[in-house]
C-alpha cells in the first residue's frame, strides 16, 4: 500500500531543520526599510523563504510570496500584464522566463554581482539572469527496487526509452508539461533531441506507464522517495536533496537530456523597481548563491560558489549540450496544444 504523506509538510520540516552559517564579507545594499518586495517563487516555498528573510536581514525590507508551479506563473504574469502585481520572478527554466520576455512582459536588468556568470547562462539582452542548473533524471526508489524489480532479472532505466518496459505499468510518476517547468523541460527537450513524430510517440507509449502527473518537478521526488510510486523523471537537484535526507534514491542522467538554466528576473512596469534591482543583486551574489545551493543541492551559476558533495558534474554528464531554450520558449503554446490532443487529461485525478 502506497503511503500518504504530506509533501508540503515532508520538506518543510527538512528545510527548516537545516541551518547554514556562510562566513563571508556582507554586501551593501541600501537600507529599504518601509519597502515592499514581492516575489512569485517556482521553486520550493521554504527555499524561497530563507532566501527572502537573509534579503530582509541585509536591506530592511519587507516581503511577501506567492509559491507557483512554473506553468501556472506565466499564465499569472500575463493575465496581470495589465496591472502587474509582482516584481520578481525567481526560479523556474529559463525557457519560462524568455517565453514571458518574448511577451514584452519582463524588464532589462543585468545585476552587477552577475558579472562572474557565464555569458551562456544570461539572456543576451538581460532579460533574466541564471542563478542555478540542473538535469533531467531518471530518479528509481531503491528500496522498492531490489525488493520487487531485481529479483525478475531487469536492470535498471538508464535511458528513456527503457521505461517502456510494460513491467513499470503504474509506477512511474511524472511532472505535468502543462503546469511544471521540469515536465516542459522534459518534453522540449526530447523534442528537439528526437523529432516531434517520434518524441509524441514515446510519450503516448510513455503514458501507459504513468501512475500520476504532478503540478510541480519536486513533487515527483518526493513521490519516488516516499514509494509511492518506483520510478520519477525531473531534475536531478530535487532528488538529492531526497537522499540527502535519508531516502534511498538512485539518480540517472539519460544520454540526451534535457536541462534547466533556473533563472531570477524583473516583472516589466512594476511599482517596487528600488526593491526589486536590490534584490536581483543580491539574488546574483556569492552570498545567496551559496546559501541556496547549500538548502537545494542544485549546481550555482557562479564559479566561485562551491558545489554540494555529491553533485552531478555539468561537464561529465550526459545531457544534450545542443538543447535550445530559445526554441523551446517559441514553440511553447505548440508543443503544448500537441500535448493537449495527444496525452490530455488520461490521469486527471492528480489534479483533484
Amino acid at each position: 500500500m502506497k503511503r500518504i504523506v504530506s509533501s508540503v509538510l515532508l520538506i518543510t520540516v527538512f528545510l527548516t531543520s537545516f541551518s547554514v552559517k556562510i562566513n563571508m564579507a556582507t554586501a551593501k545594499y541600501p537600507d529599504l526599510h518601509g519597502e515592499q518586495l514581492v516575489v512569485y517563487i517556482a521553486f520550493h516555498e521554504e527555499e524561497g523563504r530563507r532566501l527572502l528573510d537573509l534579503f530582509k536581514a541585509r536591506t530592511n525590507a519587507d516581503y511577501i510570496y506567492l509559491r507557483i508551479p512554473t506553468g501556472e506563473l506565466s499564465e499569472r504574469i500575463v493575465s496581470e500584464s495589465a496591472a502587474p502585481q509582482a516584481n520578481i520572478i525567481l526560479g523556474g527554466t529559463a525557457d519560462a522566463h524568455q517565453f514571458l520576455a518574448n511577451q514584452g512582459l519582463l524588464m532589462r536588468y543585468g545585476p552587477p554581482p552577475a558579472e562572474v556568470i557565464p555569458e551562456k547562462f544570461k539572456s543576451p539582452d538581460r532579460y533574466w539572469t541564471g542563478i542555478y542548473l540542473g538535469a533531467i533524471a531518471i530518479g528509481i526508489n531503491e528500496n522498492r527496487w531490489q525488493r520487487e524489480f531485481k529479483p525478475l532479472g531487469i536492470e535498471k532505466p538508464s535511458t528513456f526509452t527503457d521505461l517502456l518496459n510494460p513491467l513499470f505499468k503504474g509506477e512511474i510518476v511524472l511532472p505535468d508539461p502543462r503546469t511544471s517547468g521540469t515536465g516542459y523541460t522534459l518534453l522540449a527537450s526530447l523534442i528537439q533531441l528526437w523529432g516531434e513524430d517520434k518524441a509524441f510517440n514515446f510519450f503516448k507509449q510513455l503514458d501507459q506507464n504513468v501512475g500520476e502527473y504532478t503540478k510541480s518537478g519536486f513533487t515527483v521526488a518526493q513521490k519516488t522517495a516516499l514509494g509511492d510510486y518506483l520510478i520519477g523523471v525531473n531534475f536531478i537537484h530535487d532528488q538529492l536533496l531526497m537522499k540527502k535526507y535519508g531516502f534511498n534514491l538512485t539518480s540517472i542522467i539519460p544520454p540526451g537530456a534535457g536541462w534547466e538554466i533556473g533563472c531570477v528576473s524583473l516583472v516589466k512596469n512594476n511599482l517596487g523597481l528600488r526593491a526589486a534591482k536590490a534584490f536581483m543583486d543580491f539574488i546574483t551574489d556569492r552570498e545567496a548563491g551559496q546559501l541556496h545551493t547549500n538548502l537545494t543541492e542544485r549546481l550555482s551559476t557562479r564559479p566561485d560558489v562551491r558545489s554540494p558533495l555529491g553533485a552531478w558534474s555539468w561537464e561529465a554528464s550526459p545531457i544534450n549540450m545542443d538543447y535550445d531554450l530559445y526554441l523551446a520558449a517559441e514553440s511553447k503554446k505548440l508543443y503544448l496544444e500537441i500535448w493537449e490532443e495527444k496525452i490530455g487529461d488520461t490521469h486527471r485525478e492528480c489534479f483533484r
